[in-house]
């Protein structure tokens, strides 16, 4: 029992970061999941006798999950718990990994497919929960912005890593490598994560207009992963065929470009942490079309084009992390965040499924010098609509702060704020007994 207790005072002691950079770890692993199988493709589809399309859907499976299940996802965590589903996740993602490495056929291999994107959806609904309730003020926006570069990191990693090992392993091995880090990370935050208490299941009626903030975000993180995976897919096609770019060059500079989503990332956590708001890097928004106009014209130098891409992606990265970080303000409990999170899942991942397709048949019927027009409007939308929440939530906070304290006994605190604190209050109050 005493063990138990001082395991549980270390834990309340800690700084908060500690336990935000383990969940976005685990984050980070999941995303490399998600991009497990676009290294060995080749490979795959020579060794199952894939088509094109079913390699496709393979891949893609994982958000397609995500875009059919978000929102009830985001109903089960909150009965399950953020924390629990944090881990789950990880445990379900591992074990389809091995599926996914042992797969004889196609049905086999879209099975643990499928399987593996339930695990994901977990992790990507609980942990941004988890970064709720740990932390409060600045350090909770940071930490959110920061959970935002989960995929772009994670996806880079396993681009790389992926490719490196690819001529030297077979795809069994490579799939069956990305179940390590989900399982031995599930069992880290068992360990590491204190325990926060579970928020209230509200009852089932709510007021009117009470999601509109997180649809608001949702549709947001929607239009801007539109944008950012659209990009990302449809340069390569523009660099090999206007621009005359090798293979090789091609590939390095799609790298470049998908490592500046998870640079605005970091930007946006260090950016907010410092104190900034959201409705300030909003306008940078404005960069995106802009920008568009070189990356997709042959008129300028590889190296101009390049740039220009790859700070496209640097301001969609940035007001994507600075959506994670405006879900908690702009919902009125902490038990809502889950859902919230949900929510963002589900439509982020239609924007991803939509994006290529939608730029391929504009780009088909008029050219590439439509590419800064969609961005302009599915990047506008998501910045409008990011601003308006901003807005929303800056009075929300308004208003909390003229009303008076709540006795004890209550309703909960506005988005969850201080769990943590109140647990080291426990700790400190054990301490103090004789």
């Amino acid at each position: 029992m005493r063990v138990r207790k001082r395991r549980s005072q270390r834990r309340a002691s800690a700084s908060p970061w500690t336990y935000a950079l383990a969940t976005w770890l685990a984050g980070v692993l999941a995303a490399v999941g998600l991009g497990a199988v676009a290294p060995v493709g080749s490979a795959l589809r020579a060794s199952l006798g894939l088509s094109d399309g079913a390699l496709a859907w393979a891949t893609s499976s994982i958000t397609a999950v995500s875009a059919a299940l978000g929102i009830p996802a985001g109903w089960w965590v909150r009965r399950f718990g953020a924390q629990r589903a944090l881990s789950w996740g990880l445990s379900v993602m591992s074990v389809a990994a091995v599926g996914s490495a042992a797969a004889g056929s196609w049905g086999l291999l879209l099975g643990a497919r499928i399987a593996e994107g339930v695990g994901y959806l977990l992790v990507f609904v609980a942990g941004p929960v988890v970064l709720t309730r740990i932390a409060q003020g600045g350090t909770r926006s940071a930490a959110l912005a920061l959970w935002g570069t989960c995929v772009p990191t994670g996806l880079a990693i396993a681009a790389v890593t992926g490719g490196a090992l690819e001529s030297v392993w077979t795809w069994n091995q490579w799939l069956a490598l990305t179940a390590l880090g989900p399982l031995i990370m599930a069992g880290v935050l068992t360990a590491v994560l204190p325990r926060l208490p579970r928020a209230a299941v509200p009852c089932a009626h709510r007021e009117a207009g009470a999601w509109n903030g997180a649809l608001r975000l949702g549709v947001a993180y929607g239009s801007l992963s539109l944008v950012g995976v659209a990009v990302v897919m449809v340069l390569p096609a523009f660099l090999l065929e206007q621009r005359q770019a090798t293979p090789t060059v091609t590939g390095a500079v799609v790298a470049v470009v998908c490592l500046g989503s998870a640079v605005g990332g970091l930007a946006a956590s260090w950016l907010l942490r410092r104190g900034t708001a959201f409705s300030a890097l909003v306008p940078l928004g404005a960069l995106m079309p802009i920008a568009c106009l070189p990356a997709f014209s042959a008129e300028f130098p590889l190296a101009v084009s390049g740039g220009a891409a790859t700070l496209v992606l640097v301001v969609d990265g940035l007001l994507i992390s600075a959506v994670f970080a405006a879900v908690p303000a702009s919902v009125s409990r902490a038990a809502d965040v889950d859902v919230a999170n949900g929510i963002l899942n589900q439509l982020g991942s239609v924007g991803i499924l939509l994006g290529p397709p939608v730029f391929g048949l504009v780009i088909a019927a008029a050219g590439w010098g439509t590419v800064a027009a969609l961005v302009l409007v599915f990047g506008g939308l998501g910045a409008a609509l990011l601003l308006t929440a901003a807005r929303t939530s800056a009075a929300g906070s308004a208003a909390d702060l003229s009303r008076p304290p709540a006795a004890p006994g209550g309703r909960e605190r506005r988005n969850g704020a201080g769990p943590l604190a109140k647990a080291a209050d426990v700790s400190k109050r054990q301490r103090m007994r004789p």
